[in-house]
């Protein structure tokens, strides 16, 4: 059996290598012929898709980024995927009960379950577990641009505290499946699993192979807003209680198209998406390099010369197109 491991150098300050060399040392021991492979900031199609054309399966040792990395050329390599968690949040590992030692590892290849899940997609990037628009993908872009090394929760801290005064949501609508609403100002989560960063989990109902995207709308006229919905969507009452479910919103459907006025910032799993969608561009999905149109912190100006016009974002799934590996 070959097995390939796949490591983000600076996933969790070098925990991520440890944890691969120590996998490789583990798997070596059962006769698994496993091969180390590095992230690498190149197109995967040049770097990963070769190391998968003869593997078993694929071991990512790091975090949901290096995840959300790897998942599109596993599931071309129809080659099973397993998160051996290295990272901040490991939202992925936790969604299928996955873990980083080496035992976990053999028997899940022993008994060699699978399951077939959605990939998710916004515009050109894919997701795994959930992209967001608001307030939480403005201090994932802040943080992002200063970032130099490994992060913790701490990393946030400073983010979430210059945002809290400044931050300015979009008004925002969404059409799901073809049927148009407006929303308001707020945050969105678009979940293809029920996970989210600190056990929040706003799509606590979303499936990973119903070949559908869960999409919540949390109504907010700045950062203290959210707040309220802190403790509300830690104990899943998002909803059920009557002074919050007035405007909240929770739908399901296979495609949506998020529109943001002014256009807003996108996070996936956690990362920074690279592009922000023209002004103006609704149904396009073009995008401008950098969040040119997406603006500073808290959102951006919409671009153009008179009244900005919505930006918009698409999502869908490419329905079971990822196998994971299951534990033993």
């Amino acid at each position: 059996m070959k097995v390939a491991i796949l490591f983000n150098p600076i996933s969790g300050a070098g925990k991520a290598l440890a944890a691969a060399e120590l996998l490789k040392r583990g798997l070596e021991t059962d006769g698994v012929d496993v091969r180390l492979r590095p992230t690498e900031r190149r197109p995967t199609s040049e770097w990963l898709a070769p190391a998968l054309t003869d593997v078993d399966a694929l071991v990512v040792a790091g975090g949901d980024g290096a995840v959300r990395m790897a998942a599109p050329e596993a599931a071309r390599a129809q080659v099973p995927l397993w998160h051996a968690p290295c990272g901040t949040e490991n939202l992925f590992a936790r969604a299928f009960g996955m873990r980083a030692d080496p035992r976990s590892v053999a028997r899940a290849l022993v008994a060699g379950k699978t399951r077939a899940i959605d990939l998710a997609r916004a515009d050109h990037e894919h997701f795994n577990i959930m992209a967001s628009v608001g307030f939480d993908a403005d201090v994932v872009h802040v943080l992002a641009a200063r970032r130099t090394g490994a992060i913790s929760h701490l990393s946030y801290a400073r983010p979430i505290l210059e945002l809290a005064r400044a931050w300015k949501p979009s008004q925002l609508a969404w059409s799901i499946d073809g049927e148009r609403e407006e929303l308001g100002p707020g945050l969105v989560v678009v979940g293809n699993l029920r996970e989210y960063g600190v056990r929040l989990n706003p799509t606590p109902d979303a499936e990973p192979d119903d070949g559908l995207l869960d999409a919540v709308y949390l109504p907010a006229r700045g950062a203290l807003d959210l707040l309220s919905w802190v403790p509300l969507l830690r104990f899943g009452l998002a909803g059920k209680v009557s002074f919050a479910s007035a405007d909240y919103r929770a739908r399901r459907g296979q495609h949506i198209t998020l529109e943001a006025s002014p256009a807003a910032k996108l996070q996936l799993d956690g990362d920074a998406a690279t592009d922000a969608p023209a002004a103006g561009a609704a149904g396009s999905g073009a995008g401008v390099r950098g969040g040119g149109t997406g603006g500073g912190l808290g959102g951006g100006t919409g671009g153009g010369v008179g009244t900005p016009q919505p930006a918009a974002r698409h999502f869908w799934t490419e329905p079971s197109a990822l196998r994971v590996l299951l534990p033993g």
